[in-house]
């Protein structure tokens, strides 16, 4: 019987001083069927000379450049890695971070014996290296309600935990939203479990990533996070609107963007809070009338006076219990 290839594709830019780890982390495999697809970002480190030495130690590893006409990020590289790829079954993975030797024998075992289109893995965080763990990055990988739970992280992973079948994101019309500089993985796997309800886990820690400054995950850039938060669950705002989804799941997303309405027009972030009320205050029939009524009106009083707090009293748990 043939072992399945797989493919792990890995986006990289200026980590030379990281990712021989997580390619040390690909050899060690005792799933020995595999290629390792490295887009590069643009790197301006040695990352190319690394690539290089590893390429010609190992054929399974290949050294690509994301396409000029590509948008910059790693999104990008994902995507195309994915083009590239020829494995039977798919594994994104971070430059920074690394498998336990195990991963891919026992995600695909779990996946040659069962008829899931992915499987998921537990994660651990690590410091420095990875005898310095932190602890689970979830407790929960799995749940009875798995669209809510995921949408409000109380299960969460990341891209380098689930193991893809291919066939199954083929029948994807895109994968990463190259829009998104953050909660990219949520959004696409947002878009993944509207589709398909289940997938089989591996309840163990096979993937360990590390937490440091350089990652947009842990860094300092709030407002640059906070954006693309926003952006990401707009979209999938938009996605289940056309669907039949829990009013749980409802629920959360008007509260959302209601308070997010609010909060912008607290911070006098005008044009934000005019989009949100066009976009999600006004067209949400959810909403009762006056009480929609009330946040346009509310709205002008903070563009003419710079004030209307006071017209929000109540309305939040109202709403959220329609």
């Amino acid at each position: 019987m043939k072992t399945p290839l797989v493919s792990i594709i890995i986006p990289t830019y200026n980590r030379a001083h990281l990712i021989g780890e997580t390619l040390d982390s690909v050899l060690s495999q005792t799933h020995i069927n595999w290629e390792c697809i490295v887009v590069d970002d643009g790197s301006t480190d040695n990352t190319a000379c690394l690539l290089d030495n590893y390429c010609k130690k190992d054929s399974r590893f290949q050294y690509h450049h994301r396409p000029s006409n590509r948008p910059k990020g790693a999104n990008a590289c994902r995507n195309y890695g994915f083009e590239l790829s020829k494995g039977d079954y798919v594994n994104w993975f971070d430059d920074d971070d690394v498998m336990h030797y195990s991963k891919l024998l026992k995600q695909v075992k779990a996946l040659e014996e069962s008829n899931y289109n992915f499987s998921v893995c537990q994660t651990l965080i690590f410091e420095n290296s990875v005898e310095n763990i932190i602890g689970l990055r979830s407790e929960n990988i799995n749940s009875k309600e798995i669209f809510y739970d995921y949408i409000i992280q109380k299960i969460s992973w990341l891209t380098q935990a689930p193991l893809w079948r291919k066939s199954f994101l083929q029948s994807f019309d895109y994968l990463f939203d190259e829009e998104l500089q953050a909660a990219q993985e949520w959004e696409f796997h947002c878009r993944v479990l509207v589709s398909c309800k289940d997938y089989i886990t591996v309840d163990e820690p096979l993937v360990f990533i590390r937490q440091h400054s350089e990652s947009i995950s842990y860094n300092g850039n709030a407002d640059l996070r906070e954006l693309n938060y926003y952006k990401a669950r707009e979209k999938v705002y938009f996605l289940i609107k056309k669907i039949n989804v829990s009013n749980n799941v409802r629920n959360y997303m008007d509260d959302y963007f209601f308070n997010h309405f609010k909060q912008f027009l607290f911070n006098r972030n005008i044009r934000k809070a005019f989009h949100s009320l066009l976009q999600h205050i006004i067209p949400n029939k959810k909403i009762p009338i006056d009480y929609r009524m009330k946040m346009i009106v509310a709205f002008l009083f903070f563009v003419i006076f710079n004030r209307g707090e006071i017209l929000f009293k109540g309305i939040r748990y109202k709403i959220s219990k329609q």
